[in-house]
């Protein structure tokens, strides 16, 4: 029985994929800009530097290959019976269709469902080692879009009395974190796990030798120990409260990076690679094994499983019109239902 090539898909046309081909690693890196780019370019420039497996790009699904590409392109393309289908969710829902899955948060482990870790940021810049006192807090990621508790004035107001600056790194200078001292990712102040999104900008505190302030995400506590690699803070005077005693106590900042370095040896590129290889040559070639000895029945369930997912797309879509609108309370409670009896 011959082994499959691993087809990393992407969006883009026939002329784009040309280019993203030509690319090398280095200059590849200012193109990560987006999902699929992410965690399908990405790992394929990686994967074939760091590894024997048999893959390719392109910009669709192909029968006879083991077709890797994410929740947001398969719910455009949606693709057929005759391609094996691994869906990487990301920030995205899961997609019955999909053959199986990846995931970057463990709580989101299952039946067909492998955990992998995000990349650590390209072209990270570490603190600039002359640096001694915390002068500088930073959050490293978009602002706007929830992943930030609080606004960027709320901080800089809560932080200027203590004559500390607090900046947000725009899109594109995310891997520069020379001039930063301190780096915060906390998504709200309360205690919610937010059990969808990755430990990644952890990793990359522990890269660039950074103490980290994070808030009570599953997957900070999945990869490290609160008070030993990062701080915990649920609410806004926590977060002062742990800024100050990293400012006035040298040996605890010097403790969290020490320890976060260690961990940091956990989450490099080589070991990211290595834990694709176990996953792709593993379970996931086990699934495909699985889908080619069941055509007929593999064929029934993916037909089955696609007609599904488009009505729960549908009504996903319906429920956040509604939800925008005001409802009284009888069919709010209909509308929570169905989300969650149907969402997975």
């Amino acid at each position: 029985m011959t082994s499959p090539r691993f087809n990393f898909v992407i969006d883009c046309s026939d002329v784009a994929l040309a280019e993203y081909l030509r690319l090398d690693a280095e200059s590849a890196v200012k193109v990560y800009t987006r999902g699929d780019l992410n965690w399908c370019l990405q790992t394929y420039h990686i994967l074939l530097k760091r590894s024997k497996l048999p893959i390719q790009l392109s910009n669709r699904m192909l029968p006879g290959a083991i077709n890797i590409i994410h929740s947001d392109q398969l719910l455009q393309q949606r693709g057929d019976s005759s391609a094996f289908i691994v869906c990487v969710r990301a920030d995205y829902p899961g997609r019955r269709w999909a053959h199986y899955h990846l995931v970057q948060n463990k709580n989101q482990l299952g039946h067909n469902v492998s955990f992998l870790p995000h990349w650590v940021q390209p072209g990270l810049i570490k603190r600039d080692a002359a640096r001694n006192s915390v002068k500088r807090v930073a959050y490293a990621g978009e602002a706007f879009n929830g992943n930030l508790a609080g606004t960027t004035d709320t901080w800089k107001s809560l932080l200027e009395p203590h004559q500390i600056e607090f900046v947000t790194l725009a899109g594109g200078s995310w891997h520069d974190l020379s001039t930063i001292d301190i780096l915060v990712g906390i998504r709200s102040f309360d205690k919610q796990p937010f059990n969808t999104k990755p430990p990644t900008k952890l990793f990359g505190a522990w890269h660039a030798n950074i103490p980290f302030i994070g808030g009570h995400d599953s997957a900070f506590k999945q990869v490290g120990t609160p008070g030993e690699d990062y701080l915990l803070a649920a609410t806004p005077d926590e977060a002062i409260a742990a800024i100050l005693k990293l400012r006035d106590n040298p040996a605890l900042y010097a403790k969290l990076v020490q320890n976060g370095q260690r961990k940091a040896a956990l989450y490099t590129e080589e070991t990211i690679a290595q834990a694709w290889v176990e996953a792709l040559t593993g379970p996931v070639m086990q699934r495909y094994r699985q889908w080619q000895s069941k055509p007929l029945l593999e064929q029934a369930r993916f037909a089955a499983l696609l007609g599904m997912g488009n009505l729960e797309h549908e009504a996903k879509q319906i429920i956040k019109k509604l939800v925008g609108k005001k409802m009284n309370p009888a069919l709010w409670s209909v509308a929570t239902f169905v989300k969650k009896s149907l969402f997975f």
